[in-house]
């Protein structure tokens, strides 16, 4: 396979939005989702659609559009998962996730390195003989990984806290491992400098017999800055974090209960970087619900959060999960609904470069009969996806598909405005001529050769995207001067 990348601003607009499943006739689960500098998507998580074992983790491609490039799974015998997967530009990807094939223990830390053409290079796994989660995942400066979870390898098989710092070889540099008589986690890790980071998850306060919402400011060599436990009487968890207007305030969200709670509420709360809590709130909605995933967009300072609920306005058989938006102030603003007869699970959300978000998770026996994985992408000014109802279910996996990308020129590049591509194959069927923003300007037939002029368009970057029923899509970097 053959990718090129370029960086798009994070101010450019274009109007894209879509809901889509993709699934094979297994179980199969979206737990992450980036997006590369071309605009198109890589997910993971984890698939039984393989064929291969109960589950594998895999790596999926999708366009700006939500139209399937290509997937690979990776794993062993037994069951993989990919929780989040990292990306650096001409050197690959990381799957970050947990694995029952290999390791120490009944599931272990799984970290696997791919290249850009998505082939394994190594995998490894950290733990010990108890249980182990990774929850959430980031890319260090050196191009190692900061992975955080949970392990019960201890005396009291309670969980702790589990932080594992890799280079970029999978090489150990440094683990922690925190907790005491309770159940503790570390749910998310957000990115503050080159080297700091911020943590947030729940810590059992046992003075109070209770749980509390933690977070933690640590730097990349181990060094703990501060912890905090928080959150009134109750129990209480974060579950992902993100940056207020002010990026020396992290906003935090995830859940309680207690005398100030009807039930499980969601929680949202502010912390100052130097570790001073600021408050917190409950989201008014009722019935039971939480919060899972937030993340700002725009230069607004604007949040999406993802919340599940099981109310009496839901489906009856599970939770379902709304996608709302919130002003930098924390006022509601807007929001749209992921509902249907079973459970909906919500992954991740990240922010994309035209100024809306995507949000990636798994929906169950809609169309397929067993677990979709679930895409909804929302465009710049609250363009929410209005196909959710559509039941079109798209592959995740495509047997038999040829890499023929080597095949393909493109001359000349950089171009003042004429381009010319050949293929020496009559394999790729049809073209596409997208923007840097993912938009589609033309597209239609193509057979071994294609002769463009792009004057019209104006100087940018661009990209020539060839695709055939056989084959595996390539998309090449167009340069006009």
């Amino acid at each position: 396979m053959y990718f090129t990348f370029v960086l798009c601003s994070l101010n450019c607009f274009g109007q894209i939005s879509f809901f889509n499943y993709y699934s094979d006739n297994g179980a199969d689960f979206g737990e992450g989702i980036i997006q590369l500098e071309d605009s198109s998507y890589v997910l993971t998580g984890a698939s039984s659609s393989f064929g291969d074992a109960p589950s594998q983790a895999f790596l999926m491609q999708i366009d700006s559009l939500g139209n399937y490039m290509w997937s690979k799974s990776y794993g062993g015998p037994e069951s993989e998962s990919g929780r989040r997967v990292l990306h650096k530009a001409n050197f690959g990807y990381f799957i970050c996730g947990y694995t029952s094939s290999y390791g120490a223990g009944g599931f272990d830390f799984y970290l696997a390195k791919v290249d850009e053409s998505a082939n394994l290079e190594w995998e490894n796994t950290y733990g010990g003989t108890g249980w182990e989660r990774v929850n959430d995942a980031a890319l260090t400066r050196d191009t190692g990984t900061l992975l955080v979870g949970e392990t019960s390898s201890n005396e009291t098989d309670n969980l702790d806290i589990y932080i594992v710092r890799t280079d970029k070889f999978g090489d150990t540099l440094w683990t922690k491992t925190l907790g005491g008589s309770g159940d503790d986690k570390a749910n998310c890790i957000l990115k503050y400098t080159d080297s700091t980071y911020f943590i947030g998850g729940e810590y059992y306060v046992e003075d109070s017999i209770r749980t509390k919402g933690y977070m933690m400011y640590l730097k990349d060599d181990g060094t703990v800055f501060w912890e905090r436990t928080f959150g009134p009487n109750g129990d209480y968890w974060i579950n992902d974090l993100a940056f207020d207007s002010d990026p020396e305030k992290i906003v935090g969200i995830g859940g309680g209960n207690g005398p100030l709670t009807d039930g499980t509420d969601g929680y949202i709360c502010l912390m100052h970087k130097n570790g001073s809590f600021w408050g917190g709130f409950h989201p008014t909605t009722p019935g039971e619900m939480y919060l899972t995933e937030i993340t700002n967009f725009g230069n607004s300072g604007d949040f999406y959060t993802s919340m599940v609920f099981n109310n009496q306005t839901g489906y009856q058989f599970g939770e379902d999960v709304t996608i709302s938006k919130y002003s930098s102030s924390f006022a509601f603003q807007s929001s749209f609904g992921i509902s249907h007869d079973y459970p909906d699970y919500t992954g991740d959300i990240v922010r994309t470069s035209d100024g809306g978000a995507i949000v990636i998770g798994h929906s169950t026996a809609v169309v397929s009969g067993g677990n979709e994985i679930t895409v909804a992408k929302i465009g710049p000014g609250d363009l929410y996806p209005d196909n959710i109802n559509d039941g079109i279910i798209n592959n995740l996996v495509l047997i038999d598909e040829l890499d023929l990308s080597s095949l393909v020129s493109l001359f000349p590049n950089p171009s003042t405005g004429n381009i010319s591509l050949v293929s020496e194959t009559d394999l790729y069927k049809t073209y596409r001529l997208i923007d840097s923003k993912g938009n589609v300007l033309r597209g239609g037939e193509f057979y071994k050769e294609l002769n463009l002029s792009l004057f019209k368009e104006g100087a940018g970057i661009y990209f020539l995207e060839l695709k055939g029923t056989t084959v595996v899509p390539v998309r090449l970097k167009v340069m006009i001067q």
